[in-house]
């Protein structure tokens, strides 16, 4: 379900007030995979936001220790053909 004109204002006004202090960026996944990587945030205890963002400080950061965020030996990661 889309959400509604005033969730839609609701982020608006908290995106206007916080505009200094995050920045938000859209990733975009094909439909099929969106189950896999819902599924996978929700095990690690995540939202995907949360996961997201540890998987890449983890890649720019591989030797700082990122709480909540699991090595890639710790993690069952399809392969994705690279």
């Amino acid at each position: 379900m889309p959400p509604s004109e005033a969730k839609k204002r609701a982020n608006r006004k908290w995106d206007e007030a916080h505009r200094a202090d995050y920045w938000r960026c859209t990733v975009a996944f094909r439909a099929d995979e969106k189950e896999m990587v819902t599924a996978r945030a929700a095990k690690l205890g995540q939202t995907v936001s949360e996961y997201i963002r540890g998987l890449v400080f983890q890649d720019i950061h591989p030797e700082e220790d990122h709480p909540g965020v699991f090595s890639a030996e710790d993690i069952d990661l399809p392969d994705f053909g690279e």
